[in-house]
């Protein structure tokens, strides 16, 4: 779950997925191909991780899941589970299957009873110091950490609840030689590196020493959830945002767009004669295009918008802020059409080295702006309509940004 995945703890990796945080149209009533798609990015990351759904009620477990977990579930269960494939159920014990997919053979510990809670890191042995903290109700801790939310508020909430512990709080690095100077304090280490300290004025040293490690255990848990994510829902070459990042962000954006009341937009956009550069020039030069495009564009949108790439060639872009313009005479989508033409300017400028000093004059791409409200009120909307204006904007010539009634165009030469 943390330190596995870890060089210098060699333990298998175990993700818990709550139904909450799986992919948007995920589960087995959804869009299956979201779901297969999220738990292969995880095995691409580590072959050997074992993937567990959070079941309630006797829910059934979609399919692609190694096993499934109850709230009730013991931490021997799953240290067992991690160890041999095997998880009880009844008194039995039954391998996971070697290819998963069949829900009806998803292997289930979640009727055991609970002999101790869920532990935030399943590599260390039962007689860890860290033992000492697991009350059994950890499992809103891991909830947390599972749907991407910061765990250190809640953690802290959870260790100052225990007796004699109320005084308890904690320091980064920047905040631990400020104050007064504490009775006691304990690093907290997240793979062996120390990221802050718990300091406490009534616990002696050696009473606080298991909460810090208990506290670096979960951030460390934390760190490497946001790692997965991160790597679920970017682009390998290019670095940008995939299809299922933008299929999941685009839908929220708006909503959100509609309870403040302001604009977004949204562009998209291919490159102009890509297939002829990449087959001229070989499938690196195709690779170094993309990478320089998505850089490109990096440099051109604010830090609030969303590069992302759905398609080979095909990028979008989502134009939002959600606090509000910045700067005070910004205007949407003014400022975007702005940005727009600033990254057509910055793309026809570009050399690439592998393309020779014999490229067929500039890269140019060509796409459509669609602005929410008015040109579409949902997601599935504002892209068809951003999709027909760069078809429109294709019709015109290449190097052009279509948006607007009657197809206006940004940058054509």
């Amino acid at each position: 779950m943390a330190d596995p995945l870890d060089a210098a703890h060699p333990g298998r990796a175990v993700v818990i997925v709550d139904p909450g945080a799986e992919p948007r149209g995920g589960g087995a009533s959804g869009r299956v191909g979201d779901l297969s798609e999220f738990l292969a990015g995880l095995r691409r990351v580590d072959p050997e991780v074992r993937v567990l759904y959070l079941a309630r009620n006797g829910e059934a477990t979609p399919s692609g899941y190694d096993g499934r977990i109850g709230p009730t579930t013991d931490a021997a269960a799953l240290r067992a589970f991690l160890a041999d494939g095997t998880v009880a159920n009844g008194g039995q014990a039954r391998r996971v299957p070697e290819t998963a997919g069949r829900a009806a053979e998803v292997p289930s510990c979640e009727t055991l009873a609970p002999s101790e809670s869920i532990e935030p890191k399943l590599a260390p042995a039962r007689g860890s110091r860290a033992a000492a903290f697991e009350t059994g109700h950890e499992l809103e801790l891991l909830r947390t950490v599972t749907a991407g939310r910061p765990v250190l508020a809640a953690a802290m909430d959870h260790l100052r609840a225990q007796d004699g512990f109320g005084d308890v709080r904690y320091a980064d690095g920047a905040e631990a030689g400020s104050g007064g100077v504490p009775r006691s304090t304990a690093p907290v280490r997240v793979a062996g590196t120390v990221c802050g300290a718990l300091c406490s004025d009534t616990l002696a040293p050696a009473a606080l020493a298991p909460a810090a490690e208990w506290l670096g255990a979960w951030l460390g848990l934390e760190h490497e959830q946001a790692r997965l994510r991160e790597l679920a829902f970017r682009d390998p070459l290019t670095g940008a945002w995939n299809r299922r990042f933008f299929d999941d962000f685009l839908p929220t954006a708006i909503d959100e767009a509609k309870r403040h009341r302001r604009a977004l937009t949204l562009m998209v956009f291919d490159i102009d004669d890509f297939k002829r550069f990449n087959d001229q020039h070989g499938h690196a030069a195709g690779d170094e295009i993309l990478t320089e495009c998505v850089r490109l564009l990096d440099t051109a949108v604010r830090p609030t918008d969303k590069v992302c790439r759905i398609g080979g060639d095909e990028f979008a872009v989502i134009f939002y802020e959600p606090e509000g313009p910045r700067q005070p005479d910004s205007h949407h989508p003014t400022s975007v059409f702005d940005i727009a033409e600033r990254f057509q300017l910055l793309l026809r400028e570009a050399r690439f080295s592998k393309l020779g000093d014999d490229a067929p004059g500039h890269l140019t791409v060509s796409g459509g702006l669609a602005t929410f409200p008015w040109d579409g009120a949902c997601a599935e909307s504002l892209l068809e309509r951003a999709d027909q204006l760069a078809l429109e904007g294709k019709r015109l010539g290449k190097n052009v940004i279509a948006f607007g009634p009657g197809c206006r165009r940004l940058g054509g030469e």
